[in-house]
């Protein structure tokens, strides 16, 4: 009696087994033509199901993290971010990931200090210079004010291009360093030092000539 209890809890095991991996094969499958057909809403669909079925699966969380990225649905790009460096703390790119989530549903505050931490990590020149702009915004003026002298003087800013906009319809490319001088012009601005605002706007015209905000900027002071 024992020996066939066995046998048959032995089969459901294996029946329930073999039921889960090819529903999992099912739902990849479903995933992969989602995404050959450009149907975010079905692969993001899939993937809930395959994460069911292997819920310690990171890479199936990465997936998911990413298709909500590439349609910018912050909330759950910042959840699934999270949940992936509590499991992960080392992922420098979930961490990027919630930082750019959390600047864009405007809570700058928290965006500023992963974008620290993230720059403790890797001391990228683009992250510092997005720390400079938040600084900014947040009115944490002599802050932004320091990083943005630290990255006039680093090497790596030379030659580099940013994109910023000429106006809402509109963007153009300008060189980093000029973006830098107009951003510490926009400082003095708020500190109320109108002389020095004039000098960084010169500074950055003279790097980036057709430099729209600059230009205008400079104009009205």
């Amino acid at each position: 009696m024992k020996i066939k209890y066995l046998i048959s809890l032995l089969f459901l095991l294996s029946y329930v087994s073999f039921s889960q991996s090819t529903e999992f094969d099912i739902q990849k499958s479903i995933y992969e033509k989602a995404k050959s057909y450009n149907d975010p809403n079905v692969a993001i669909s899939a993937l809930y199901n395959m994460v069911a079925l292997q819920p310690d699966n990171l890479l199936l969380k990465d997936s998911l993290m990413r298709e909500y990225l590439s349609l910018s649905q912050w909330a759950p790009t910042y959840m699934i971010s999270r949940e992936i460096m509590a499991l992960q703390p080392n992922n420098n790119f979930a961490l990027e990931v919630s930082c750019v989530a959390l600047q864009n549903l405007g809570l700058k505050q928290e965006a500023l200090n992963e974008y620290e931490s993230l720059y403790l990590r890797t001391d990228r020149v683009d992250v510092l210079y997005t720390i400079s702009f938040l600084q900014f915004e947040l009115k944490n003026l002599n802050e932004s004010l320091t990083n943005l002298n630290i990255l006039l003087e680093n090497e790596q800013t030379e030659g580099m291009m940013v994109s910023v906009s000429k106006n809402q319809n509109e963007r153009q490319e300008v060189s980093m360093r000029a973006q830098l001088n107009y951003l510490k012009g926009l400082v003095f601005v708020e500190q109320g030092k109108d002389d020095l605002a004039k000098e960084s706007f010169n500074s950055a015209i003279e790097l980036s000539p057709e430099f729209n905000n600059a230009i205008e900027k400079l104009n009205s002071l």
